[in-house]
């Protein structure tokens, strides 16, 4: 059997592209769309990283505490990811401070390079067992600005070579 082949004249192929244009949202930049300054994304990326478990049901239990807490980036990260931390093993773990100069960096156990986004992607499913947001979703870019004001006045590309 033959079937019939639907010819497109121009003036249809334009008026298909046209409603196409118009059901598709316009693109607007992640920054755009959760806030209005530097400021206000710096803000959000820390509340994000103090208080958000990304979907985990794991806890911890402060010491001098009564009872459990979410993880998040703030539970080995301590105070804001401003001083050493505490990794859940016990061993201690550098601040953050400057971290964000120190990406792209190679990972040689996964044999690709790692952008401050992938290691947050990183960060969020294997340390606190949670769902990392997406890449350039308003809340990525609102943790990455966030350590990127931690990192205000370090030298770029130290792991560039």
């Amino acid at each position: 059997m033959i079937r019939p082949v639907a010819i497109l004249t121009p003036l249809t192929a334009l008026l298909l592209c046209l409603t196409a244009a118009q059901a598709a949202p316009a693109p607007t930049s992640a920054m755009s769309a959760q806030v209005g300054s530097m400021r206000q994304a710096i803000a959000q990326g820390k509340k994000i990283y103090v208080g958000d478990s990304f979907g985990s049901t794991r806890t911890w239990v402060p010491d001098m505490a009564f009872h459990s807490r979410s993880v998040t980036c703030d539970t080995c990260h301590t105070n804001g990811g401003k001083t050493q931390g505490t990794m859940p093993d016990g061993r201690h773990i550098a601040s953050l401070v400057g971290s964000a100069t120190d990406f792209p960096r190679y990972n040689p156990k996964k044999h690709e390079v790692f952008t401050l986004q992938r290691q947050l992607v990183h960060c969020i499913r294997a340390g606190i067992g949670g769902t990392a947001p997406a890449y350039n979703s308003p809340v990525m870019v609102d943790l990455e600005v966030y350590l990127i004001a931690l990192s205000k006045n370090t030298p770029m590309g130290r792991n560039v070579k």
